[in-house]
């Protein structure tokens, strides 16, 4: 079964990509014929597999004392039958910051990666609703973006 055609919705959500690069100055997103985006570390990081990197960031969240989880999703013959389990298009590791913030980061080989189409909407949703979505490539980014979003200074506040 090939690859399926883009349709009119795709299109106009890569207008909408393009003229939002165009509006923020940002040279556009290069786009697949399936909707993924290239993902890039914002700093150096190290050529690390996906897997490295989500084993050293579950080891630094849970040195700032950061309550996460690893996330797998998949389907298979799981002995009753074929299932499927996990968020689709959520993030490889999901947690909650103390002060109630939703947190998810999505870890990419250390020399970059792809998006989905369905990780840009989950990205989007959480978000949008208040939520942290990190596309994380190493421990040098997760500690980049660690001094924008102070998630080890929120891991210190007393709850109660």
């Amino acid at each position: 079964m090939g690859k399926r055609k883009p349709n009119r919705s795709d299109i106009g959500a890569a207008y909408a990509r393009l003229a939002r690069a165009a509006r923020t100055g940002e040279p556009p997103e290069k786009v697949r014929k399936d909707g993924s985006i290239a993902t890039k570390p914002v700093v150096y990081c190290r050529p690390d597999t996906e897997r490295e990197v989500v084993t050293d960031c579950i080891h630094w969240l849970t040195r700032y004392r950061i309550f996460a989880n690893r996330h797998d999703v998949g389907a298979g013959n799981l002995g009753a039958g074929y299932a499927t389990y996990g968020i689709k298009g959520a993030g490889d590791i999901i947690g909650l910051l103390p002060d109630g913030t939703h947190l998810e980061i999505e870890c990419k080989k250390g020399i970059g990666g792809r998006l989905s189409k369905g990780q840009q909407k989950r990205m989007e949703d959480i978000r949008r609703n208040n939520g942290i979505y990190l596309i994380i490539h190493g421990i040098p980014e997760l500690a980049y973006y660690d001094t924008i979003f102070n998630l080890t200074s929120r891991a210190d506040c007393d709850i109660l």
